[in-house]
């Protein structure tokens, strides 16, 4: 590849183009700044922000055999401009800062996470970012005195440091996240709850109206008790008879035609409250079926990912014959995060058992790099397509919330594998080729557990953790599924049932 290819490239935006670019250029452009700025730290991070504006202005280069001047100068313009910044800034004296200036209190954020979480976050870390964390934020070491402890460079510490602090940001972000989504949860849960249908147990006291208690006239007299209501309720499907007895008495009226009236008129005031008390209890349990209605099959469309990974080995190889200087070798290997995309088609069998099966498409991206007087990178990318087949099981219904456990199998087969290599050698000449790969076919088990809410009888959404299990026999490339087969990974879908 030559200069003018480069440049094409990286005025394009090709990541692999831009990357080369900076390994190429990063050790000149540094020894520019080191000659304005002594403090390594600084230098890093003019270098930085140089290649920043060097990224996003390349399309005004004009001329290519003109790239490390106009490198060059972008780094001294601002490195100069660093230095004049500098000695503008004007440092007061603590005793100069009045009462009023001090920070009263600080306020922190109500779903900031305790001291044990953050804890953990820092040790899910990985082992290298999470040493220099401690160091530098726990202990409060410079990032010199890291790179003496640890033997690594001032600037990798501090790089390191800012990629911790990246990982720890997004778990914060994801626990922030799931927290509201549980508190989300919670109060739709509470409020369906609240909202749920009484029993009608006991209706018959509440429904009943008794009249006033009236003084019996010496002329009545009593005989066989009488059943005064009857009346029925509808209530799941089944009706079933709630019958009221008054007290058993009944009175055999001589002359007093009035008292007649007053009980005649009593029972109908009773019926109707019974009436209206059917029709409620009527649209409440339609209302419920709508819901609880059996719909034998569902289509669901899902995502899925889990987590990137990235892993660095640095290793201390013999020199060549003309340097008795042992020689470092650095390997990295990222992970991307996983894409799955699924399609599935569920048929319902007996009243609690599901089974499913459909399509799916994953797409794997790995980064392998290597950097010793050389640089050499690998970008690997597979495409599979999935076929899983699996069971569920509902062990929990309420109204519209359901929780399922599920198992199950997959296999994928790759449709589409390449892997790009690209660097440069000890005399700087660029160096790309681009190969296809075949990757074996990828089974894998999977236990779940699934949250579903019916928005309508026919539509709803659900998460779905998974516990995934990846069988790697006679599988040489490295994937994230190699190097970490045992996974977790979390689905977010639609479900359509009819």
């Amino acid at each position: 590849m030559t200069k003018c290819e480069l440049i094409d490239l990286c005025k394009k935006g090709n990541e692999q183009a831009l990357s080369l670019l900076y390994k190429t250029y990063a050790s000149k452009m540094k020894k520019i700044c080191c000659q304005y700025v002594s403090d390594k730290q600084t230098v890093n991070d003019l270098l930085h922000d140089g290649f920043i504006i060097i990224f996003t202005s390349i399309n005004t280069l004009r001329s290519p055999e003109k790239l490390e001047s106009w490198m060059g100068k972008i780094m001294k313009n601002i490195s100069l401009r660093y230095l004049e910044k500098r000695r503008s800034l004007t440092e007061d004296p603590l005793d100069n800062i009045e009462e009023f200036e001090e920070p009263s209190c600080l306020s922190y954020p109500n779903n900031f996470p305790s001291y044990v979480m953050m804890l953990k976050m820092i040790e899910s870390l990985p082992e290298g970012y999470r040493k220099i964390f401690k160091l530098a934020v726990l202990e409060g070491l410079s990032h010199k005195e890291i790179g003496v402890l640890l033997n690594i460079a001032p600037h990798s510490s501090s790089s390191q440091l800012s990629r911790a602090k990246k990982l720890l940001r997004k778990l914060l972000s994801e626990y922030r996240i799931i927290a509201g989504l549980f508190i989300l949860s919670s109060i739709i849960y509470l409020r369906h709850l609240r909202h749920t249908p009484k029993e009608i147990a006991g209706i018959s006291q509440k429904a009943v109206i008794h009249p006033e208690e009236k003084k019996v006239p010496k002329n009545i007299s009593l005989k066989k008790p009488v059943n005064f209501i009857h009346t029925s309720a509808y209530q799941d499907g089944h009706y079933g008879c709630i019958e009221n007895e008054m007290d058993k008495q009944d009175i055999i009226y001589q002359d007093n035609t009035t008292e007649r009236k007053d009980s005649v008129f009593n029972h109908t005031i009773t019926k109707n409250v019974k009436i209206k008390k059917d029709k409620e209890l009527h649209r409440s349990t339609t209302h419920q079926h709508l819901f609880n209605d059996k719909k034998n099959w569902s289509l669901a469309l899902s995502y899925s990912g889990v987590k990137k990974q990235t892993n660095t080995h640095k290793t201390i190889i013999p020199g060549d014959t003309s340097s008795e200087n042992p020689e470092e070798m650095k390997k990295k290997s990222y992970h991307h995060i996983p894409i799955t995309l699924s399609l599935s088609l569920c048929r319902k069998i007996g009243k609690d058992w599901d089974i499913e099966t459909g399509f799916q498409y994953t797409y794997l991206r790995s980064d392998f790099t290597t950097i010793t007087s050389s640089y050499w990178k690998e970008i690997q990318k597979i495409n599979y397509i999935g076929i899983p087949l699996k069971g569920a099981f509902n062990i929990w219904n309420r109204q519209k919330f359901s929780f399922y456990i599920s198992a199950g199998v997959t296999l994928d087969i790759p449709i589409k594998a390449t892997s790009e290599n690209f660097g440069s050698d000890e005399s700087g000449k660029i160096i790309f080729n681009k190969k296809t790969i075949y990757p074996s076919l990828q089974w894998s088990t999977n236990l779940g557990i699934s949250a579903r809410y019916q928005i309508t009888p026919s539509f709803g959404i659900y998460a779905e953790p998974n516990l995934r299990y990846y069988i790697n026999k006679g599988n040489s490339l490295r994937t994230i599924r190699t190097e970490k087969p045992f996974n977790t990974d979390l689905s977010i879908g639609v479900r359509l049932s009819w």
